[in-house]
């Protein structure tokens, strides 16, 4: 089949990264979908646009980006941030989803309290990046047992690629991009009208307790926990995030 009638899916990845993080994934998918990888703002090729930047105004940002493509209508991949962005874009955009995969990405934090220390927490990683430089902050950064990084080649090979973004770009996203600001979703999860599949790594227990959250509030969205993966499932596991999304989207085609 040619690669253009295949049916499109849209892989958005997460802070610091570009669309490549999502390369292994989509060769593994490659045959059944036609998997773009856009860079978010602010990352890789994309500059970040005038002005503070909200979740509102990158799920515009990312409908121009489809419009520009001639997409009126996809499969939808979003991890962690890429996650988020994906899930506003969906709320914001039903009729342009007919599936949504949220990968290691969270709702939103509904207690005002988390929100205001989050954002306080990431203000002052903004800090640090316009201090120190982006390379010294990924040197912590990636050193957080959420990520499940266990050699030092590993965190190094990490930390060449994401030493590339622009610093400034990386402290505002950081900051203005925080969880601490993004919209709870959780009830608009409840009530999306298309099929919706959480997937975590079985190594990160924030995100694995995230999803019993999640069935408990939102019962249709189907769960897949990745084994050997934490929180960055695409590039830990991305043949078998690849085979979780074939079966999530096979049966969500539109006919």
């Amino acid at each position: 089949m040619n690669a253009a009638s295949l049916p499109p899916l849209v892989c958005l990845h997460g802070f610091l990264g570009t669309g490549r993080d999502w390369e292994a994934v989509a060769a593994a998918l490659g045959s059944r979908y036609r998997c773009l990888t856009p860079d978010l703002p602010g990352h890789g090729e994309t500059p970040l646009t005038p002005g503070t930047q909200s979740y509102a105004a990158w799920a515009r940002w990312l409908a121009d980006w489809l419009d520009a493509h001639d997409l009126p209508l996809v499969a939808l991949a979003g991890y962690s941030l890429g996650g988020r962005v994906a899930l506003a874009f969906a709320a914001a955009f039903p009729q342009r989803v007919h599936a949504l995969a949220l990968v290691s990405a969270h709702p939103g934090l509904t207690n005002a309290a988390e929100r205001h220390a989050r954002q306080r927490a990431d203000q002052a990683r903004a800090a640090a990046i316009r201090a120190e430089g982006l390379t010294a902050f990924l040197e912590t950064w990636y050193r957080l047992p959420l990520f499940g990084i266990t050699t030092d080649a590993r965190r190094q090979a990490l930390i060449a690629q994401r030493s590339q973004q622009h610093t400034e770009a990386m402290a505002r996203v950081i900051a203005e991009m925080s969880p601490g600001r993004q919209p709870p979703l959780w009830e608009a999860l409840a009530r999306l009208p298309m099929p919706v599949a959480y997937i975590a790594g079985a190594a990160d227990a924030k995100y694995a307790a995230l999803a019993d959250a999640i069935a408990a509030r939102a019962p249709q969205v189907q769960r897949f926990l990745i084994p050997h993966a934490a929180h960055m499932v695409h590039l830990d596991a991305p043949q078998a995030l690849a085979a979780a999304l074939r079966r999530f989207l096979l049966p969500t085609a539109p006919h």
